[in-house]
């Protein structure tokens, strides 16, 4: 995926030190987004400002994300960017070991 040049993957770092990651991959039709901060950066808007930045750099629209039904803070941050909810799903979470609901196939301006 690093070597992919269409994908844009970032570092995301909090007041100098690694609290995650944002990355934009996929083709034109099907770019997704995706991010992960640390648990001891959560909460504090770190996930919304690399989001933010992130999606700044993508001219492609729309753009595509899932998160987890249950994972409110998730879902807040991808609102917070101009995603909007289109939809709910069931898929299998390599990070849980189990099938999940999706909170929906989100959509950016």
């Amino acid at each position: 995926m690093r070597s992919d040049p269409s994908v844009i993957l970032r570092t995301v770092l909090a007041d100098g030190a690694v609290a995650g990651h944002a990355a934009v991959s996929g083709p034109p039709s099907e770019r997704e987004v995706t991010y992960v901060i640390g648990r001891a950066h959560r909460g504090q808007g770190i996930g919304t400002a690399a989001l933010t930045e992130l999606v700044e750099l993508e001219p492609v629209r729309p753009l595509h994300a899932d998160a987890g039904a249950d994972n409110a803070g998730s879902l807040r941050v991808l609102v917070k960017c101009g995603f909007i909810v289109t939809g709910r799903s069931r898929c299998f979470a390599r990070a849980r070991d189990e099938d999940i609901d999706q909170g929906g196939d989100t959509g950016c301006r």
